[in-house]
């Protein structure tokens, strides 16, 4: 039990207790621990660990979030930087329900880079106010900015934690109706869980539920493993049930492969994937493709310095783009897959959108896909 003052209160935990909450520090200069920061988050009790059964994440093992109130910008408008807005549409606005990597411990993963010693990617900031959030979310859709509001799409897994915070299912329906949505904007869901269990009896309408995927060989490359090397993440197939369970209950479904690595025979292995996948009856609406890329390429050095374990695949020598680092060739590996999208669902009465995330428009012409029907749109 945490100690509390006279008041109730939680009180700022002791030596002893961030030394038992420190179970796994990185390590940067002359010893000095990398998650000072966060120790001093704790101690000033504006973060508050908990541990979350794997029942509740509709996970293998638990995880320990931090817990915390977040007191502004509960809605942030997307924008790429300036002088890059061919980069994205900018469709979305995100609501902001945690900070840092979500905790699946993905070693590619953006956000480690983005907070670099601010957050630790092994243990997720949830924020708990969720009134707030519904008040927010109400407002907005009075007066959108955007056509669509991602539910933590950019920082955070806007299922793995549902069973903790319940913001889907306070707001789906909120989005459902007419008078609460006049302006019919759609709830963006997108998540590596499977935790479709927890929208059973909800209404489908202007709500997208997008699944990121990569074929199980390549996402055991990156995604996120416990230091014993047991993965975090629910498996490729896993996801692909859940994707065709939350289709049945007649939600929107999208598709998210991001991002895609040119590992040896690459291309057998996705093709594989797509073809079994439609073999298998799945219809996403539409598929979003993402090479590896990064903003800087320091980001193994911080996921490093975190104690996560490396990836198995080592990222080739980058080019910088426009914000991001790019892998070669990502127009030929594109068009690759989009060949494949097509030839896979070709004669079964259903073809899905193919689309780009996050490229220059002369990649997306190159690949003739040169529109903005991606996820986010």
């Amino acid at each position: 039990m945490r100690p509390t003052d006279t008041q109730g209160h939680d009180a700022a935990p002791s030596s002893d207790d961030l030394a038992a909450i420190r179970t796994t520090p990185g390590l940067t200069g002359a010893g000095k621990p990398f998650d000072e920061y966060v120790m001093r988050e704790v101690a000033a009790v504006k973060l508050r660990l908990e541990l979350v059964p794997a029942d509740v994440l509709g996970l293998k093992r638990p995880l320990e979030i931090y817990r915390a109130t977040r007191k502004g910008n509960i809605i942030k408008p997307w924008t790429m930087p300036p002088g890059s807005e061919d980069y994205c549409p900018a469709h979305w606005a995100d609501l902001a329900i945690g900070r840092g990597a979500c905790g699946l411990r993905c070693r590619a993963c953006f956000l480690i880079l983005t907070h670099r010693a601010m957050c630790d990617p092994s243990r997720h900031t949830v924020y708990e106010n969720t009134d707030d959030y519904e008040i927010a979310v109400r407002k907005w859709l009075q007066r959108p900015d955007r056509s669509t509001l991602g539910l933590g799409t950019d920082c955070s897994d806007s299922f793995l934690y549902e069973g903790v915070t319940g913001h889907a299912r306070r707001l789906i329906p909120l989005f459902a109706s007419d008078e609460t949505n006049p302006r019919r904007c759609k709830l963006l869901l997108l998540t590596k869980s499977t935790n479709v269990h927890y929208l059973r009896g909800l209404a489908t309408r202007n709500v997208v539920v997008s699944f990121s995927l990569n074929p199980e060989p390549i996402a055991d490359l990156w995604e996120g493993k416990f230091n014993d090397g047991t993965r975090v993440t629910p498996s490729t197939d896993e996801r692909l049930a859940a994707a065709k369970t939350a289709a049945d209950m007649g939600f929107e479904v999208r598709w998210r492969i991001d991002p895609i690595l040119d590992v040896p025979d690459w291309e057998d292995t996705y093709r594989q994937f797509i073809h079994a996948a439609a073999e298998d009856g799945h219809k996403p609406t539409r598929i979003t493709l993402g090479t590896y890329r990064e903003m800087q390429p320091t980001l193994t050095l911080f996921a490093e310095r975190w104690g996560l374990p490396p990836m198995e695949w080592k990222p080739p020598k980058l080019a910088r783009d426009g914000p991001h680092h790019h892998v070669g060739e990502r127009a030929r590996i594109y068009s690759v897959l989009t060949d494949a999208i097509r030839q896979a669902w070709a004669g079964t009465g259903h073809q899905p959108i193919t689309a780009l995330c996050k490229e220059p428009r002369r990649v997306r012409q190159a690949c003739g896909l040169d529109h903005e029907q991606c996820n986010c749109g």
